[in-house]
């Protein structure tokens, strides 16, 4: 058998088998072939947390070393404190203003805790590729965490073919666009993810790195009882001919078509978790009919040092917030069935999109990883890190049939107010709860198309993120409100009625002087 590269799994090699896309395949059933047949713009979804610093040069290195610049628009949530945080697209701004001294914003204080940020409008028109740019700003107190961020972004995507996934602090070799639509292409399958743990920024100029690409062998189990792996990648591959099948996925770059984020999209209803939410996400695409590929080359490098800002990554992870967390992590529990009989289990049918698809079993993602949810046994070390072999499934299904499908009360699914030409998802079909929920909560602002309304202090995004779908009406509300006032009433009128017991004895040293 030729060998058509090799990957470490951190203690050995094992030689990819030739052609290994195909001849990974077990069966006559192939992956549904690659569709070129959009406008092939790339959406990149940024979350940012208080590091507009780095976030600003990521954002005009996408830019710059783009083939196709003008076919990149970006999404960017970005969690910042108006009064001293550097904001990502100021600072992007002021940096590819051709004087280096744009200012969009003007900051104006409120109140002594208050500062409301302004957009300055005709100098934010001329900032190169504004128009380019959605954002959703959140005051850095309402943030929850990466998972929920991420889910934020999909206000802002639109029509477009691919979508791609970063940190705020990353960098991109010259034609990524290119590359990464060519790496796609060449898994051969419509439902292809292409991702891997991204290299360190001070690779990026060791062109003799350039085909040895990150990759997760390990996956091990958490004291939250939830599948894990390393941040950085523990096993690597070399000399790739085509995309080598991987059975991780990493938040740091994923690249796919856009309609991934339709059949698996974040789930918003998990926050201040960070960390469970790679293999959870996984697992709900991967039973949904997509598949992981690691690249033949690095093309996205992540910057791993601290925030140049002072700000720490677990910064919004407080520990009053932890019952929250737990109630996040029963929900990922859950669907992966891996709760403790005395944990319980939510009505999985709620989930909706939320939960698993039923293209794949959790048993044949058992299978595939090597590890065993129910029992919690991480991924034996003697299993070889390459060959996968890929997992077939019925095409019929739909990517975003659920594999349970009889809610009786639904969690609020999806929407995406921009993306108008749905691929699988339709928000006409969901059957939505009797919810009474405010009008910014569904539709928080695109500060890109506000244009002149733009007032990040007056327009800062904190939609209701509930850990469960469960809201009082709006009659309970209103009855629970009058009561208050009624009890409010009877208690003020009482004190005011009611007849002084004593009077208060007028001192004799009214200035409290001590006597001499």
């Amino acid at each position: 058998m030729t060998s058509a590269g090799r990957v470490f799994d951190g203690t050995s090699w094992t030689d990819v088998e030739e052609d290994a896309t195909t001849s990974s395949i077990r069966g006559s059933q192939r992956p549904v072939p690659p569709v070129l047949d959009g406008d092939g713009k790339v959406h990149v979804a940024i979350a940012s947390f208080r590091d507009g610093t780095r976030c600003a040069q990521t954002l005009i290195d996408l830019f710059a070393n783009a083939k196709d610049p003008d076919n990149i628009v970006v999404g960017l949530v970005e969690q910042n404190y108006e009064d001293g945080d550097p904001f990502c697209l100021e600072l992007y701004c002021q940096r590819a203003s051709s004087d280096g001294k744009l200012e969009i914003y003007r900051r104006e204080s409120i109140r002594k805790d208050t500062t409301k940020v302004i957009a300055k409008v005709p100098e934010r028109s001329q900032c190169p590729r504004i128009d380019q740019i959605r954002k959703i700003a959140v005051h850095n107190i309402a943030a929850k965490g990466p998972g929920w961020a991420r889910s934020l972004g999909r206000k802002v995507l639109g029509n477009e073919e691919f979508c791609l996934q970063i940190d705020a602090h990353s960098k991109f070799i010259p034609g990524w666009d290119a590359v990464l639509k060519e790496e796609w292409k060449a898994a051969e399958n419509e439902f292809a993810v292409i991702s891997h743990p991204p290299p360190r920024t001070s690779d990026f100029d060791k062109s003799v790195e350039e085909k040895v690409v990150p990759r997760n062998c390990a996956v091990d189990f958490l004291d939250i009882r939830v599948p894990h792996y390393s941040l950085g990648g523990d096993g690597k591959v070399e000399n790739l001919k085509k995309p080598l099948l991987s059975h991780t996925w990493s938040p740091g770059f994923s690249f796919a078509k856009c309609h991934l984020e339709e059949s698996a999209p974040y789930d918003g209803f998990t926050p201040y978790v960070a960390g469970a939410e790679a293999f959870s996400r996984y697992a709900r695409f991967w039973t949904r009919g997509y598949d992981v590929y690691t690249p033949t080359r690095n093309i996205v490098y992540h910057n791993y040092n601290p925030n140049p800002d002072g700000h720490g990554l677990m910064e919004w992870d407080k520990p009053w917030k932890r019952r929250i967390k737990n109630k996040s992590l029963t929900r990922i529990r859950s669907f992966l069935e891996v709760t403790d009989a005395d944990e319980g289990r939510l009505k999985l049918d709620n989930l909706g999109i939320y939960g698993l698809g039923k293209r794949r079993t959790l048993k044949q993602l058992n299978e595939f990883v090597g590890i065993d949810l129910a029992k919690q046994q991480s991924r034996p070390s003697n299993l070889p890190c390459a060959n996968f072999h890929w997992v077939p499934y019925d095409t019929s299904i739909s990517p975003i049939e659920n594999l349970y499908n009889n809610p009786v009360d639904l969690d609020p699914q999806p929407e995406f107010p921009l993306r108008t030409e749905l691929i699988f998802f339709k928000e006409e079909d969901i059957v939505m709860p009797d919810l009474e929920v405010l009008e910014s909560d569904l539709h928080p602002v695109a500060h890109s198309d506000v244009g002149a309304k733009e007032a990040v202090g007056a327009s800062v995004v904190t939609p209701s993120s509930p850990v469960n779908g469960n809201f009082p009406s709006f009659l309970t509300i209103f009855i629970l409100w009058i009561i208050g006032l009624m009890a409010w009433l009877y208690f003020t009128i009482n004190l005011k009625i009611s007849p002084r017991k004593g009077r208060v004895k007028k001192s004799s040293n009214p200035g409290n002087f001590k006597d001499k």
